[in-house]
């Protein structure tokens, strides 16, 4: 059964204040049945996460689509997304969030307006890292995917969602493959689209994307503390949610025996 007792209180909530108790956010056992999987571009995360919650009956939340909102906002908006004080303050005083769940997904409406294309955009893909690139819109937008968290029976994909959103899930999976086989998969993605690109460039901005990530100031990536490394280089998106799901009921198992 989705969770949906707490859709309600998002709507046309703001970044300025929450409308739910943080004691309710801050329930480690609200967490039990939350799955995170973090990991570096290309390992497989949304496609695996939204099969994981797929198969459980479990929401999908993508974590990455909040920091893709601000954006895609901002620049209807002309806020300058280069800009730190701005791009705060319009987060803050300007995003009027509403979700809904729509086929076991989180979705994101603004205004009144759903978001659905404009999110994949290429140029909100390009500058959504500029926009997540500030400490305190991080840790504003955190608190928001915490909540989709609170309900518990969810599925959470992004960066930092075992790190810093829910490091107190059921499980947390760093979802991880070969530089050269997320390379490979991400040359075949954007081929599929009819867009003209080379396997050495990609492969080339991978490695730099992840260094950047693992050096970055707030909130470096890493493997975080009873998270479980899952190497998908050999394995197929079935066989990773598989994985994924063996590994979460174990984990569910072993704590009613206790």
């Amino acid at each position: 059964m989705i969770p949906t007792d707490w859709i309600p209180a998002f709507a046309g909530m703001t970044t300025k204040k929450t409308s739910r108790p943080l004691s309710r956010l801050n329930d480690q056992k609200s967490f039990a049945t939350v799955i995170a999987i973090d990991g570096p571009a290309g390992a497989g995360k949304s496609t695996v996460a939204r099969l994981v919650a797929k198969r459980l009956g479990y929401l999908f939340v993508n974590t990455g689509d909040m920091y893709r909102a601000l954006t895609w906002k901002a620049l209807q908006d002309k806020v300058k997304i280069n800009s730190r004080d701005q791009i705060v303050k319009f987060l803050k005083n300007n995003m009027k969030w509403q979700f809904h769940v729509h086929d076991k997904s989180l979705k994101i409406s603004l205004n009144g307006r759903d978001l659905g294309r404009e999110l994949r955009s290429e140029k909100v893909s390009r500058l959504t890292p500029a926009a997540a690139q500030y400490p305190e819109v991080r840790r504003l937008l955190r608190s928001l995917q915490r909540q989709a968290a609170a309900g518990g029976r969810a599925v959470l994909e992004g960066r930092d969602t075992t790190t810093h959103v829910v490091p107190a899930a059921g499980l947390k999976v760093y979802l991880d493959a070969a530089v050269e086989e997320r390379a490979k998969r991400r040359y075949y993605q954007l081929l599929s689209e009819n867009k003209r690109v080379k396997l050495s460039s990609i492969r080339e901005a991978i490695r730099i994307r992840d260094l950047q990530e693992r050096k970055r100031k707030i909130m470096p990536s890493y493997l975080a503390p009873g998270a479980i490394r899952v190497d998908t280089t050999n394995l197929t998106l079935h066989e990773t949610a598989d994985k994924i799901i063996r590994l979460y009921e174990a984990g569910r198992r072993r704590k009613k025996t206790v």
